[in-house]
């Protein structure tokens, strides 16, 4: 660790050791009015919550795990019924304290609030508005049966065990078991999605049943909790009234669906009207906040107004704009959701036996239910028992949708709160066992159907080779250029190399790595793409040819070793990068090729390269050399070259006294040679270091003195004396 992160580490530790010391806390408190009391306890709460939830999420991903198990056990962790209410100084309750009635504050609940809009809102625009209407039969059958089977076996389960847990018998349509039932019905797609696209088998035909199905879950889980929400605002449960409000919710949800999807244009006109790309964004999701709003209003849950909203922008060209610009809102609130949703788990009531069955008998009955419900219609649909059982598997994870319902019923008191923290739990089980099962289940490339039908190709795949990742990177650059100026809507999925390319109806996907560019499209659009990078590379070309005119090269390397231009504030320290091992005094070699050898020798010796790498460092450095000699002026080499052979910048100097050729500016024989290498997959600053040494060396009696140098300790001395 460096002095100067040691000094800020100390300087926070420090302070927040005083503000949290019991001494600075005797001060008369009274004297601040509650309202500050309340939002500098929130202020902490919300800074812990991310913190800790983002720990969480680390602690998973490094386990092969959904990050979000990891936040809701992190939420749990630090919850009022855990850690939370355990008293310091400062924070007399506890930093979470357990509260009368409900688990969290008033501002916790606005902030989770507003993470589940944002949430609805992104799961809206993501929906296909015409993979919805347009997936196969087999897809929409399972999806509907998947909903219908999941939302009768939750219910049940709390119908049929209600007298031995809640002391009371339960009917079907009571708002409890209903809830579960509702509950039960969510799927998490995205785990599922993962585990296809790292298995190869998103376009399989269980893959594309999966993703179909998937579609319909959440568009019916959605009618049917805006159904719920209605009858349980009104307070009547007779099935005629239930009729009754059912229509009326699913009028209004189906109408401003309806509406939003058909003036969708005029929407996306208006937000694209205010021209920047993070306004429109901002102001799509102030939609989403405003017709949220009008849903709580009319007897629905806001949640619905927020996926309605996203939902009618989901076909515009602007739906990855907006979803690209609101990923810091995602980043910063989901955790939230997710860590609150966690700590409102009492993990108390769940050691009563009675509790701890029912959660056991849940968790069995919201898996049957999907297990069954997709697999009876698969196999009716030309899926034998192994495809069937893959797609039961798929659908069988629940997420962000079940903790949102489950929430929304705790918040408004449908649900006690025992049962909510048994659909928290329910949630955690089937998403965490759900990867490790469909993943073997994948590995097998065994039938899934009994009759395989002939396939239609939909996409055309279009693939272009890479000489190399410099090249790669460029025209990466160049086409998303290309595909803007022509009114295109670019959106990076993330932590992928995977870019969305979207205007009207026009749908490409590109797929980006160092060997490669690979486009996905439909047949129409082929010719389109090719066009377009043809256009690109004859630019890029006629460029090139421009870029030769502008100075000659030769020119800009002597001004390197300019003394007046040499003479700037360091912006690194040759020692951060330089080792007393990586010197030497007399190379042996004679021809330019062995001392670059010699020198690689040197980079393993000094241990910042392995030696299997040594092949790929000479192949990296000479393809350098290729385009330009690093042979400078006044006896100076600097060969260099960007590699994937090291994680981090490294260096290494030798002397060669009595010269060697190296084809330099000047003509003369070099003596004193820098070779640097830079990692590919990071940006590391390779430039700055070279320019500093370069600096050292541009003063002649450095240089005499370097050359004059017997021991590798006086070479070191005199390379970083002037730091």
């Amino acid at each position: 660790m460096k002095p100067p992160v040691k000094a800020l580490s100390t300087l926070f530790f420090g302070t927040l050791f005083l503000c949290l010391c019991p001494s600075v806390y005797a001060v008369d408190v009274t004297m601040e009015s509650a309202l500050v009391e309340k939002t500098t306890l929130f202020i902490f709460q919300l800074g812990i919550i991310l913190v800790i939830a983002r720990l969480g999420a680390f602690v998973f991903k490094r386990l092969k795990m959904p990050a979000v198990l990891g936040e809701l056990i992190a939420g749990i962790i630090i919850g009022p019924y855990c850690l939370g209410s355990i008293s310091l100084p400062g924070f007399s309750g506890g930093i979470f304290p357990i509260l009368a009635g409900f688990p969290i504050s008033r501002e916790l609940y606005a902030i989770t609030t507003i993470a589940s809009i944002v949430l609805l809102f992104v799961v809206g625009l993501e929906t296909d508005i015409k993979a919805l209407f347009k997936y196969s039969l087999a897809g929409s059958l399972v999806g509907i049966f998947g909903v219908i089977f999941s939302f009768i076996f939750g219910d049940l389960a709390g119908v049929i065990f209600s007298q031995y847990v809640f002391g009371e018998h339960y009917t079907f349509s009571h708002p409890v078991p209903v809830f579960l039932g509702i509950i039960s019905t969510a799927t998490s797609v995205g785990i599922s999605a993962r585990i296809l696209s790292e298995k190869k088998k998103t376009d399989s035909p269980e893959g594309v049943t999966i993703l179909a199905a998937a579609v319909i879950d959440d568009v019916l889980g959605i009618l049917i909790l805006a159904v719920v929400i209605g009858v349980v605002k009104s307070g009547y449960f007779a099935w005629k009234h239930i009729g009754f409000i059912s229509l009326r919710a699913v009028f209004i949800w189906l109408g401003v669906t309806f509406l939003g999807i058909h003036y969708s244009r005029y929407i996306s006109e208006f937000l694209k009207s205010f021209g920047n790309k993070r306004i429109i964004s901002i102001m799509g999701f102030a939609l989403a906040l405003l017709l949220a709003g009008v849903f709580e209003k009319s007897g629905l849950a806001m949640i619905i107004g927020a996926y309605t909203m996203g939902l009618s922008l989901s076909k515009t060209d602007i739906a990855y704009i907006i979803r690209e610009n609101l990923l810091v809102f995602h980043y910063f609130f989901v955790p939230i959701f997710f860590c609150v949703m966690g700590m409102m788990v009492n993990l108390r009531e769940m050691t009563s036996g009675a509790i701890f069955l029912f959660a056991l008998i849940y968790i069995i009955f919201a898996i049957l239910g999907k297990m069954i419900g997709c697999c009876l219609p698969a196999l009716l649909l030309n899926f034998n028992l192994r495809g069937a059982l893959r797609i039961g598997v798929g659908m069988m994870p629940r997420g962000e949708v079940a903790l949102i319902i489950a929430g929304v019923g705790l918040s408004q008191g449908i649900i006690p709160h025992d049962v909510f923290s048994i659909c928290v739990i329910m949630t955690f089980v089937t998403t965490l066992i759900t990867p490790p099962i469909l993943a073997r289940q994948l590995s097998s490339d065994k039938p899934v159907l009994r009759k395989e039908p002939p396939y239609k190709k939909e996409h055309e795949e279009i693939v272009y080779t890479m000489p190399n990742q410099e090249t790669a990177e460029l025209l990466l650059s160049k086409v998303i250029k290309a595909f803007e100026n022509e009114g295109f809507f670019i959106y990076l999925i993330e932590s992928e190399s995977l870019y969305e390319i979207r205007k009207n109806g026009v749908f490409i996907s590109l797929k980006y790595s160092t060997e490669k560019l690979e486009f996905s499209c439909f047949a129409e659009d082929v010719s389109f793409i090719h066009t377009l990078f043809y256009e690109v590379i004859s630019e890029l070309e006629s460029f090139l040819k421009k870029a030769k005119t502008l100075s000659d090269k030769n020119e800009i390397g002597m001004k390197i070793f300019d003394t007046e231009s040499s003479m700037l504030k360091k912006e690194m320290l040759i020692a951060d990068v330089l080792s007393p091992l990586a010197l030497e005094v007399n190379l042996k070699a004679d021809t330019k090729e062995e001392i670059i050898k010699e020198l690689i020798g040197l980079l393993v010796s000094s241990g910042q390269l392995k030696s299997a790498a040594q092949n790929e460092v000479m192949r990296d450095i000479f393809e350098r050399e290729a385009s330009m000699s690093t042979g400078m002026q006044d006896g100076i080499a600097l060969p260099h070259a960007k590699t994937f052979a090291v994680p981090h910048v490294a260096a290494v100097v030798g002397l060669k006294k009595n010269g060697a050729e190296f084809n330099s500016l000047d003509k003369k024989p070099s003596t004193i040679f820098v070779m640097t290498l830079s990692p590919k997959t990071t940006n590391e600053p390779y430039l700055q270091f070279m320019a500093e040494i370069s600096k050292v060396l541009t003063i002649p009696e450095n240089r005499n003195k370097l050359l004059a140098s017997e021991t590798t300790s006086q070479m070191y001395e005199i390379l970083t004396a002037q730091e």
